[in-house]
């Protein structure tokens, strides 16, 4: 199971009280009764979490998608720091050092 999947797993776990035997990779938030509000709490915690802010998730998305898609904005960050500028909370390109935004 990837990190990220982990994660999901975890939170799903001890913050919505998700039994673990029913966060299977391909369980989708519909069959774990995960309505639009609980998705937003859910990209809340990711991002007090990880420092990552997700979009929204789809209710027909499944574990492995929505880790995939935090393993996609963890890699667009590292790579934004690679490249001398960050990616700020609010999505806003930052300028990195000696940089203009």
């Amino acid at each position: 199971m990837s990190v990220a999947l982990n994660l999901l797993v975890e939170i799903l776990h001890e913050t919505f009280g998700l039994p673990r035997m029913n966060l299977h990779p391909h369980a989708t938030f519909a069959e774990l009764d995960m309505d639009s509000l609980a998705l937003t709490e859910l990209g809340t915690i990711i991002e007090e979490r990880t420092g990552l802010r997700m979009e929204r998730f789809a209710v027909t998305c499944n574990l492995t998608e929505a880790a995939d898609l935090l393993d996609r904005a963890a890699d667009a960050y590292l790579d934004s720091l690679a490249s001398g500028e960050t990616v700020a909370a609010s999505g806003e390109t930052v300028a990195g050092a000696g940089g203009t935004a």
